[in-house]
Order: C-alpha cells, then structure tokens, then sequence
C-alpha cells in the first residue's frame, strides 16, 4: 500500500493515477472531501483528514510501505503557510517513526527555497530561503531530514522545479488567453520548470532508486527566463503577450485583492509572496535526477511543453 498526502492536489492527482495504472494500492489523504472523488473513481482508498493531525496520519499507515508526502500550500497568512507545510512534515514525521515495512518517505519539497542568482543550482547549494513559502518548506525539509537522522526513517527529498502540464492551474491559461497576466517586473529572471510527467516519473523512481538522505531536483533541462515561458504561451494561444507591471504596483494587487477576500470571507486566491517569488532567478541542475535516478525528460525545455500542455501536440512517445 502507497499512501500519499495532499493527494487532491496538482501532482498528487497525477500521481494517484500513474499508481493506480501501475496496480499498486493507493490511500489518498486530503482536507478537502471534494478533491477526492475523482481518485476514489481509480480505485484508491481515500482519507478526509488533515496531514497535520499526527493521528489521521498514524491511522493512514496501516499497511503501507512507501509514504508520499506532497500536503502542503504557499496561500494564507504567514501561520497558515507555516502550519501548511511545517505542522504537516512533523505530524509525518512523528506517525512514520517506528512504522514497521517502510521503505521509503518521499517529500515534495520546492526548488523555492534555492538562493535566487545567475548560477546553476545543484543539490549541494545551501538553501536560502528568501520568503514564507521557500522558508516554510525549507524547514519542513530540515524536519524529515532531522528525523530520517534521529529515526532512521527512509526519507527522501524530491526539490520540485515549477511543475506545469494540462490543466495546471499554476500555468495561469485563462488569464494569459486574455492579456491579464502580469509580469511582475518585466519576468526577466530565470525559472525552472517541469512537465507533469517527468515530475512523476522521477517521483515512481525515487523509492526504486534513490537514495535515502538524499536531495533530488526535479526539473527539465533548460531553465528559462519567465518572460519567455509566458511570451511562447501567448503566441501559442493567439493572446497578446503579457503585461509588464512594477514590482511595487504588484504589491499593491496583492493588498487590494486579500483585502477583498477577507471582505468577502473568502481565501486569499494569490500567493502573499507573489512578488517576491517572481523576484528570483533559479537555475536547477537536475544531473541528480538523471544520473541516479535514470530519469531523462521526455519534455527537456517549455519549448517541447507547452504545445503539449496546451492541447495543441499530441505527446511525444515513450
């Protein structure tokens, strides 16, 4: 049995799924029941619980030996995203520890928490965190890194490159379809990105071939500037290319925007970060990934991508 957290999620629907046609048996947890639905229709247990409540968690284990840990979100306050991502690891931590049959904890930690610069980021490179979301998944990572030294547990850290595919709702379609995508800045810095498929493809490799203790980054093989990722979108959809606003205008939509939500009782739909994560400029090296993990992306650059995640090429074959 593989159980994975925050399974309602981007990545852990695709996941899910990539299990389920494999035959393995899946245990989905997530807050929201509504999420799980669709992964009860393949077949796979599903779990109403908090990843931070460390007795839904313990209950969750039963059975299973290879432990997916993806719950996490960069919306709320600085407290919510905290106890998003942090409370979660501890809670995991704390069931996993003396678990009998595990073989492996996989994390889906983020590439966020790299320092922003020029220069390629390999595994090796110490962590600085630059806002609440790459400092909360920073210290989740320090959490099950600790207890994979105090515990013995079999935890793996899997850095993730922005992850982007068919209906992703981070590629934000809709509104560069429309001229109301911003680039904060004039997108000059560098992202890396991921397709969904080689994300989970290096996911199903990790527990087979790597490493416990060890850091794997997830991405493609040519980070590239944000302005050209979005301007290649724009031009694929027929859309105007997008905007460039100021970092300080940025500031200023993302007040006007949480303060209407609050008003209106409703989550915050943006990142507090926002501006700050757009700010940094992340060059992963993924050598890790291919070298020991055997994972060759199938899509290297958001050039092969993209038209794929639009709908506008079929997939290249395996």
């Amino acid at each position: 049995m593989i159980l994975i957290t925050g399974a309602g999620g981007y990545i852990g629907r695709h996941l899910a799924r990539a299990l389920r046609e494999r035959g393995e048996a899946v245990r989905c947890l997530d807050v929201r029941a509504g999420a799980l639905v669709p992964l009860a229709a393949l077949g796979a247990e599903t779990l109403v619980a908090d990843a931070g409540d460390e007795a839904a968690v313990r209950a969750a284990l039963v059975g299973v030996t290879v432990v997916y840990h993806l719950a996490g979100s960069a919306l709320g306050s600085p407290a919510e995203i905290a106890r998003a991502n942090v409370a979660g690891a501890r809670a995991v931590a704390a069931a996993c520890a003396g678990h009998p049959g595990l073989q492996a904890l996989v994390y889906a930690g983020s590439g966020a928490l790299y320092p922003s610069g020029p220069g390629w980021l390999d595994e090796t490179t110490p962590p600085a965190p630059g806002f609440h979301y790459a400092r909360a998944k920073h210290e989740a990572e320090r959490v099950l890194l600790e207890a994979r030294a105090r515990h013995g547990l079999p935890v793996l850290v899997a850095r993730i490159a922005a992850v982007y595919g068919p209906a992703s709702p981070a590629m934000m379609v809709e509104q560069v379809r429309h001229g109301r995508f911003p680039l904060i800045g004039g997108g000059r810095g560098y992202a890396s990105n991921i397709y969904i498929d080689d994300a989970i493809a290096a996911l199903l490799a990790m527990p087979e071939r790597g490493r416990p203790g060890q850091i794997y980054n997830l991405a493609d093989d040519e980070p590239a500037p944000v302005a050209e990722f979005y301007g290649q979108m724009a031009r694929l959809l027929g859309a105007p290319p997008p905007p460039t606003i100021a970092p300080a205008v940025g500031r200023a939509l993302v007040w006007l925007v949480g303060t209407a939500s609050r008003l209106r009782r409703r989550p915050m739909p943006l990142p507090i970060d926002m501006v700050d994560m757009a700010a940094v400029s992340h060059r992963m090296a993924n050598r890790r990934m291919r070298d020991d993990l055997g994972v060759t992306p199938r899509y290297p650059s958001y050039r092969e991508g993209l038209p794929v995640a639009l709908g506008l090429a079929p997939a290249p074959p395996h």
